[in-house]
């Protein structure tokens, strides 16, 4: 648990980083966080070795900069995460869930305007579907790949009608489940991500955003 200065810090910081405030490729000079966080340099130290364990920022020698956005490795993820959650939703239909599973699913699709809240909600939900299969290592492995596009999907959720759509979807497939239908469950999850997939590579597609010679 990180101390109260210094999860102030991170929660600022990263949110800087993944609205693209800070910018992939932008040192991060601490003195110059200072000014902006208005904390001191102690915690502003913690926090970015936290983000770089989470991956969004990357050392060269003793330098801290943003993590680039990696275009090849999002492809890689993308389908990872879309075959892995076809699997994920037909199990799950098949095991048709409880009531209080299907509440805490339901509990993940609230709608909230603060996007990095939307997101974590929108995680909760996909691991909570994953953990209707029952099965612990299906479950960390869509923690891993969900974490690994984390950047990503935060710009998902924050495009016009991102939220939106994705609460939509995301009660079509509640209902699905719980109906036991498992394949339309499997072929309505593929349309959703696939739109997102496209949605957030159309907006990257040659941006400086990108890893050098991923664009």
């Amino acid at each position: 648990m990180l101390a109260p200065q210094t999860e102030e810090a991170y929660r600022r910081l990263r949110r800087l980083i993944l609205s693209l405030e800070l910018r992939p490729g932008e040192p991060l000079v601490e003195r110059k966080l200072e000014e902006l966080l208005a904390v001191s340099r102690t915690p502003i130290r913690a926090a970015i070795q936290q983000l770089f364990r989470e991956g969004l920022v990357q050392r060269t020698g003793r330098v801290y900069t943003v993590a680039p956005i990696d275009l090849a490795e999002l492809e890689e993820a993308f389908e990872f995460r879309s075959w892995l959650e076809g699997q994920i939703v037909r199990m799950a239909a098949a095991r048709r869930p409880n009531a209080r599973q299907l509440r805490d699913l339901l509990a993940s699709v609230e709608a909230d305007l603060d996007p990095e809240v939307e997101l974590e909600k929108a995680t909760d939900f996909h691991l909570a579907l994953a953990k209707l299969t029952g099965n612990r290592f299906v479950v960390a492995s869509l923690a891993q790949v969900l974490g690994r596009i984390y950047r990503a999907r935060y710009l998902e959720i924050t495009r016009p009608q991102g939220a939106d759509q994705a609460l939509s979807d995301h009660l079509t497939l509640i209902e699905l489940v719980q109906q036991g239908k498992g394949e339309e469950a499997a072929a309505f999850l593929q349309q959703h991500l696939e739109r997102s997939r496209e949605a957030l590579l159309r907006s990257l597609e040659g941006s400086v955003l990108l890893a050098p010679g991923r664009s």
